[in-house]
């Protein structure tokens, strides 16, 4: 009887528990392993956001070289036509282009996609490549450019038949005027000028751009996605375009005076130049 107790009692004491070993460690395990996954998940979402950020960034910064590199190739393209033939008579300026063929889209970017670079108010950078506002002006300026190329594209086409008998031999402001009146003479001469001056001021600028912007944008993105997931292109400019490059022969002021009928000083501010180099 006295055996049947013990055993009993020893069953007993063997029902009694250890709380924490029980019941407090399965539970702060579960928890604890609760918390390191979530922390993993989230960081491994944080990383994953991070880096498709940084992708987009990349492909807004290549966006603009590309688009900076089609303005370049279409200048030099329409340059081209005319370069080594310039003198500096209005005149003869004016009959050595010809007409263009020109590009038929305008070229623009997506600026909201920029923001990243543009520098924060408490840097006080005063960096070009990284100002929204210059970036947008050379795009515009190049649109610009092509309506006026157009202006004149038509004008020139439409007096071909009138100037066939004159080609080939000189010709003097009296005899266009006799031709064609001063009305088409000034305005023909007017974008003539505006032409070749925006077209050298644009094709200088955006070449510099083009090496600035592309050392700025390897600052704007973060190492290890530039090298796993794509990279800045690099920029090189071709050393047997470094003529063309070249300004044309500036205008004889004093002689384009006398053909647009208009001061001297009032014509080189109306002609100056877009950038400051």
């Amino acid at each position: 009887m006295s055996s049947d107790v013990e055993l009993i009692l020893k069953a007993i004491e063997g029902l009694h528990t250890n709380i924490i070993k029980d019941y407090i460690l399965p539970v702060g395990t579960v928890f604890v392993s609760g918390l390191l996954g979530a922390g993993v998940a989230y960081y491994s979402i944080d990383r994953q956001e991070q880096t498709k950020i940084e992708i987009k960034k990349i492909e807004a910064l290549n966006n603009v070289l590309l688009e900076a590199m089609q303005v370049r190739t279409n200048l030099i393209a329409i340059k081209e036509n005319y370069f080594g033939q310039i003198s500096d008579h209005p005149i003869d300026r004016l009959l050595s282009v010809p007409p263009i063929l020109l590009p038929d889209n305008r070229l623009s970017i997506n600026l909201s996609s920029l923001s990243f670079i543009a520098p924060k108010i408490e840097d006080n950078a005063n960096e070009k490549w990284s100002s929204i506002g210059y970036i947008a002006t050379i795009f515009s300026n190049y649109n610009s450019m092509l309506n006026i190329w157009t202006k004149r594209n038509d004008i020139i086409i439409s007096l071909l038949p009138k100037l066939k008998p004159y080609f080939g031999r000189p010709i003097i402001t009296e005899e266009l005027q006799q031709i064609f009146g001063m009305a088409i003479i000034h305005q023909l001469s007017d974008l003539t000028e505006l032409a070749l001056q925006m077209t050298d001021e644009i094709l200088i600028e955006v070449c510099d751009f083009m090496l600035g912007f592309s050392k700025l944008a390897k600052t704007k993105v973060h190492k290890r996605v530039a090298k796993k997931f794509g990279t800045i292109l690099q920029v090189l400019l071709p050393e047997n375009n470094k003529k063309i490059i070249q300004k044309v022969p500036e205008v004889n002021y004093a002689i384009l005076s006398q053909v647009q009928g208009k001061p001297e000083q009032e014509l080189r501010e109306r002609y100056r130049p877009i950038y400051t180099q």
